[in-house]
């Protein structure tokens, strides 16, 4: 795991259990699994944004028999609280994870992401994402976002 002076977000409830995460982004990060409600969360400290800086960011996903599932929005609001960042936004490029991004700087929390008007959203029920475009590739090249 990556060594950092921030630390990422660790839940208040000791029944999740935590697990190394290899992650390849250059960013500290590390996986939380909670057995009996069947969910995972990778917590990590990425900058995404230079203008917010680090942010925290929580991606919740159900255990899947062989792949991750999408979690209910209630379970992410109980995730987002025993984690302490109920003031989460919530940011996805993938159909099945919810991200949650948490700028460190508090006086920055709210702000979201500037991809957003820029990228058509796909509702599902209680989800929204946005698939990966051109936009966001280009920013991957030039290092905006892991």
């Amino acid at each position: 795991m990556i060594e950092s002076v921030l630390k990422p977000k660790e839940p208040s409830n000791p029944a999740w259990k935590a697990y190394r995460v290899d992650i390849q982004t250059g960013f500290a990060a590390i996986g939380f699994y909670h057995e009996r409600l069947g969910l995972r969360v990778i917590s990590a400290i990425e900058t995404v944004e230079p203008e917010i800086g680090p942010e925290y960011h929580l991606s919740v996903s159900r255990v899947g028999s062989k792949a991750p599932r999408r979690c209910s929005a209630d379970e992410a609001r109980m995730v987002l609280k025993q984690f302490d960042a109920e003031a989460a936004t919530e940011d996805n490029h993938s159909p099945v994870i919810r991200n949650y991004w948490l700028p460190v700087d508090e006086s920055l929390q709210g702000i979201e992401c500037e991809c957003k008007p820029l990228e058509a959203a796909i509702v599902e029920g209680d989800f929204e994402w946005r698939p990966l475009t051109q936009t966001v590739v280009d920013k991957r090249k030039r290092g905006m976002f892991p």
